[in-house]
């Protein structure tokens, strides 16, 4: 942590999950001045993760051919401006493009960063390392859901300014932020190697956990605020409450990262973090009133924040150097595939009595990852 480049990688991760968890508990204050409804709001989540979906590896392949630096740092100046402009328009269509070129910079900034920590450490420093990365993260979206949903209440542009302290992270990586290896000449094979590398069921089980990880977080930073706001009746800064707690006992379960992984395997992690998660979504969608729902959301955290360091040091280990920026660029890519499939898989759900069948539908889900961890575990012990 003396390391200024860690403090660096790690300052790029918070401002990068700021693109949702930021944005997520200020939909309902958007809907009346920006003219849209509920099944149309979601949008200025989908198209941001839509576009960090198709940007992620194509900064993958970048990264590894020319270095991490040179794809963090324009991609840290691009989120920050884009969310400076979002300040001064009201005009919906022209948010959705702006959002969309934060989906840009994002998907360039949260895949390389945790491809830098793989490049960094190994073994269960490597899971530790995610831990505190994820802690990171967590206490990033602990507060800012929290704050955003306070400043949406006098006006709810201005939660985007915080975005556009990026601007300045990105300039003084610019000049301080160290490569975490020397650039890697161009592999031979590259993309059938890279390929290789994800064709088994270790690879496919890690990356199919990732997705639907997200698929149902994003059920819940969609919905939760219209059900907190709707059908509780209560306020913005509410429903930013509920999300703080579970990211910020999601982090602190994270800080636990390595030592979990030297007691338990990695499947036995990530099947207890899914049920644990299925059992909180499945409470939050009987909950009848606030405070029980918020006591289910810490059930969420300590799941969720069990589940994240082990996929993403788990992911990290699956290829050399030479090959990680690409090959965790599908991994990555599978985080936005998720939060971009979300908002409009779980309107599916939503009815004129409100949202809350959203939460049985990926408590449902959930049974998916659970069943393929068990599969691989059994696996794993067939000789």
């Amino acid at each position: 942590m003396k390391d200024i480049s860690i403090i660096i990688l790690l300052a790029v991760i918070m401002f990068a999950v700021t693109g949702g968890s930021l944005v997520g508990p200020i939909l309902p204050e958007m809907m009346a001045p920006l003219g849209v409804g509920q099944k149309s709001i979601g949008l200025v989540l989908s198209v941001y993760t839509l576009l960090a979906l198709i940007s992620t590896p194509l900064s993958g392949l970048l990264a590894d051919f020319y270095g991490r630096k040179a794809i963090i740092v324009p991609c840290t100046i691009l989120f920050g401006f884009s969310g400076l402009l979002i300040t001064f328009t009201h005009d919906f269509g022209l948010i959705l493009v702006l959002r969309g070129l934060q989906g840009i910079g994002v998907g360039g900034m949260m895949n390389t960063v945790t491809t830098a920590i793989g490049d960094m450490y190994q073994g269960t420093k490597r899971h530790q390392i995610m831990g505190y990365r994820f802690t990171v993260q967590g206490l990033t979206n602990a507060a800012i859901p929290f704050v955003s949903g306070a400043l949406a209440v006098m006006a709810w542009f201005l939660p985007f300014y915080i975005h556009s302290l990026a601007i300045f992270l990105g300039i003084f990586a610019a000049f301080k932020l160290k490569e975490p290896t020397g650039k890697s000449p161009r592999p031979e094979n590259y993309f059938r190697r890279a390929l290789a590398a994800m064709a088994n069921i270790r690879a496919i089980w890690l990356f199919s956990s990732n997705f639907m990880g997200f698929l149902l977080l994003y059920c819940l930073v969609v919905y939760m605020p219209i059900f907190v706001v709707g059908d509780l009746g209560l306020t913005a800064m509410h429903a930013g409450l509920a999300l703080s707690v579970g990211s910020g006992t999601a982090s602190l379960t994270a800080t636990r990262a390595g030592m979990l992984r030297k007691r338990f395997p990695e499947e036995g992690l990530i099947f207890s973090g899914f049920l644990v998660c299925a059992i909180a979504l499945l409470l939050i969608g009987t909950a009848p009133g606030y405070w029980r729902m918020l006591a289910f959301f810490v059930l969420w955290g300590v799941g969720y924040g069990t589940i994240m360091p082990v996929l993403n040091a788990s992911a990290a280990g699956l290829v050399s150097a030479e090959l990680r920026g690409g090959v965790l660029s599908i991994f990555t890519m599978l985080i936005y595939l998720g939060q971009t499939l979300s908002p409009p898989f779980f309107a599916l759900f939503v009815t004129e009595t409100g949202v809350h069948r959203t939460f049985f539908a990926a408590a449902a889900l959930a049974l998916l990852p659970i069943g393929f961890t068990l599969f691989v575990g059994f696996k794993k012990k067939i000789p």
